[in-house]
């Protein structure tokens, strides 16, 4: 029988070194500018039962999670999002705050993909979710923050695309269609598949919403995009899903990041989980959105609290994939003592780490063996205690 005790699981992966650092110091620059912003920290479990994420308005299919039992025979699942624990925490501990409710975390999540294609199963994500406004305000704050989160970790190599999916919901309710047929032609929208979504459209004729939906995926670009839009459809709130999007747009502008920001009305990722606003980020050069987010409106009253709610989450290791490299880790000093003086190499080593160095202890019994290992580990400095503390230089040992 083949052994598998060598290799990680499909879509996961070791974290070696600068990787472990970088990921750090990623999520700890958007973790310190969460609590900038007045953020607070929760931390759900990785573990929760399948009955949290099994609603329809979850959109998380059966398939795409990982699942297991309790010693109760309880089916558990690990967690395919973070966002949906939180509604459940809030609406269980938070609802007696005064809102609205302003918080951070940071943690992994674990979804199947049997396509793979290089996806990862298991994703590092920090991210904020704003809970008990449904005010313009709290749409702006969250376009803003997470443009000041790519800004911070990539410089100004980043864009956001916007969208109210408002505005599909309002195409797709005038279609005399089935919800797998509707289905289907959300997909074909958001992977831009003209001509599958030719075909799923032509039978409903000269339907204006159909003739809209088919053009769709084009609506993308900067401000020209809403007269185009307006003039497809205005019917079943497209007009105010569109006035609400401009809105946030026009104020964007302001902030001068007007050339950070696109439209694109082909953003319908999750239609059942969003109710308005939603937006991704992405740096040049990454194939794939660093950072999702949106309004959802109707989560949390899922679990018996009717509470607006908004937020975003980074993609870490995605983001940190752009970041500047971490500075070396390489120790400054290396501590070497005989065995007669080891209690005095560590109230060394306590001093020098004080003083704010790194240092490693040599745990060799011979000095030739301690600068050896120094010179292949391209440490600088070897402190030799005896009698005296003595520095030396390994490349001349």
């Amino acid at each position: 029988m083949k052994r598998y005790d060598k290799v990680t699981p499909d879509g996961t992966r070791d974290l070696l070194f600068d990787e472990c650092v970088s990921r750090a110091q990623v999520a700890g620059r958007l973790t310190s500018m969460f609590r900038s912003r007045g953020y607070r920290e929760v931390i759900t479990p990785s573990m929760e039962f399948y009955d949290l994420f099994c609603s329809a308005a979850a959109h998380f299919p059966q398939e795409t999670m990982y699942k297991m039992t309790d010693s109760r025979g309880r089916l558990m699942v690990m967690r395919p999002d973070c966002t949906i624990p939180i509604a459940r925490l809030t609406a269980a501990r938070l609802t007696g705050m005064p809102m609205p409710v302003r918080l951070y975390y940071s943690g992994n999540v674990y979804r199947v993909s049997y396509d793979m294609r290089g996806k990862p199963s298991e994703l590092f994500q920090t991210g904020v979710e704003l809970i008990g406004s449904s005010s313009l305000r709290s749409d702006l704050e969250m376009v803003e923050l997470a443009a000041a989160g790519l800004s911070d970790i990539g410089g100004e190599r980043f864009r956001i695309e916007l969208c109210h999916i408002g505005y599909f919901k309002a195409l797709i309710g005038n279609l005399e269609a089935g919800p797998e047929e509707k289905e289907a032609i959300r997909q074909c929208i958001e992977q831009k598949n003209y001509a599958a979504l030719g075909d799923l459209l032509e039978p409903f004729g000269k339907n204006p919403a159909a003739a809209a939906l088919k053009y769709l995926p084009r609506l993308f670009g900067g401000e020209e995009v809403f007269e185009k839009a307006y003039s497809l459809f205005s019917d079943g709130g497209a007009t105010e899903s569109l006035d609400s999007l401009k809105t946030v747009y026009e104020h964007l502008q302001s902030l001068d990041l007007g050339d950070r920001v696109l439209i694109d009305l082909g953003l319908v990722n999750q239609a059942e989980y969003y109710t308005g606003l939603i937006f991704r980020g992405y740096f040049d050069g990454v194939g794939e959105p660093v950072l999702s987010g949106g309004r959802y409106d109707n989560l949390i009253s899922d679990f018996g609290a009717p509470l607006p709610a908004t937020g975003f989450a980074f993609n870490v290791d995605a983001a940190a994939s752009v970041s500047a490299p971490p500075e070396s880790d390489l120790p400054d000093v290396l501590v070497f003592s005989d065995s007669r003086h080891l209690a005095q190499a560590i109230s060394h080593i306590r001093s020098l780490t004080r003083d704010g160095l790194t240092v490693e202890n040599s745990v060799f019994d011979q000095l030739d063996a301690a600068a050896d290992y120094a010179r292949k580990r391209g440490i600088r400095r070897l402190h030799l205690v005896d009698d005296r503390i003595q520095e030396l230089d390994p490349e001349t040992l």
